[in-house]
């Protein structure tokens, strides 16, 4: 028998929405989050309607509170172990040995960053402070100013969006070469292209000053973005349970569910950038509350068809 309606493993935008329209839908819901989340580099989380510029402590905060009045929802501040199939449920256990069993799983986890990945000697000190992967998230901040866009490919659509904030762009591919007829092209909007290989990024204080190439020389910038992946889903939990991958739109690697955020299997759905890659806050928050939204209705129907007084 299955205790509890839902569990939601993940607190951030995605898994809080999810929980909030749980909690009002009278589900009977338990929210697992580890409290480490992808965004706790930045100063301050934007483009987050009447959150905006929030660090984003504060808006796990806010939405640990407003949680606390439905009576349905617990909150855990935890770590899942192990995820399993049971029966035409789930069960989830907990890192300090709590089990719990479930109908329906929300898998909300996210993605993890792997600054290795990008081979940029000194990103840990800019990295959310004035180099990141979002130019819609922080572009607005940094208009105007001399932005640097690293892109091993060279053949990167980012271009057009960092050069809609600023003039002054440079395009640093780290050592590979960039199709001549792409170069003229982007130098003949003005962008600096760059393919010699970064030695490092200097800064002070997180504050970008310039990126050194190998021979020495030096670009000065002011803050920059990034567009390669360099990032992994932050749990297993839905490949283990049998959930495949497939591609976005922008090439990167992501769980295979539908739009709805329903998978292939049974009961198991996938909410925030473990679906779509990156949405940011509102997109993200609104994938967790649609999701469940349909969740509700999936109950609610089945309850009513085994009966009015079920």
């Amino acid at each position: 028998m299955h205790s509890l309606d839902v569990i939601i493993i993940g607190g951030g935008p995605s898994g809080m929405s999810a929980a909030l329209v749980a909690g009002r839908g009278l589900l009977k819901t338990v929210v697992v989050n580890a409290e480490r989340p992808r965004n706790i580099v930045t100063t301050a989380s934007h483009g987050f309607l009447s959150r905006d510029g929030v660090h984003p402590r504060e808006l796990l905060a806010i939405s640990k509170e407003q949680l606390k009045k439905y009576e349905t929802v617990r909150y855990i501040a935890g770590l899942v172990a192990r995820v399993a199939k049971a029966g035409e449920g789930f069960e989830v256990e907990l890192k300090d040995g709590t089990q719990l069993r479930t109908k329906r799983l929300v898998v909300a986890t996210g993605f993890t960053d792997v600054l290795s990945l990008l081979s940029l000697p000194g990103i840990e000190e800019v990295y959310g402070k004035s180099v990141y992967p979002c130019v819609f998230c922080d572009g607005f901040e940094h208009r105007g100013e001399r932005l640097a866009l690293f892109s091993k490919s060279g053949e990167d659509f980012y271009v057009p969006m960092v050069r809609h904030w600023s003039k002054d762009v440079a395009l640093f591919t780290n050592g590979t070469a960039v199709d001549s007829e792409r170069k003229r092209l982007l130098e003949g909007r003005g962008v600096l292209v760059v393919e010699e290989a970064v030695a490092k990024l200097v800064s002070i204080g997180g504050k970008l000053q310039a990126v050194e190439l190998t021979s020495g020389d030096r670009v000065e910038r002011d803050a920059g973005f990034i567009s390669d992946d360099y990032s992994k889903p932050s749990t297993p939990f839905a490949e283990q349970l049998g959930v495949g991958k497939t591609q976005n739109g922008w090439g990167m690697e992501v769980l295979d569910v539908l739009p709805s955020g329903a998978s292939t299997v049974d009961g198991l759905y996938v909410v925030g950038d473990a679906r779509s890659g990156f949405g940011g806050l509102m997109a993200s928050a609104a994938q967790g509350a649609a999701c469940m939204e349909g969740i509700v209705h999936e109950i609610a129907a089945q309850r009513w068809a085994e009966g009015a007084n079920a």
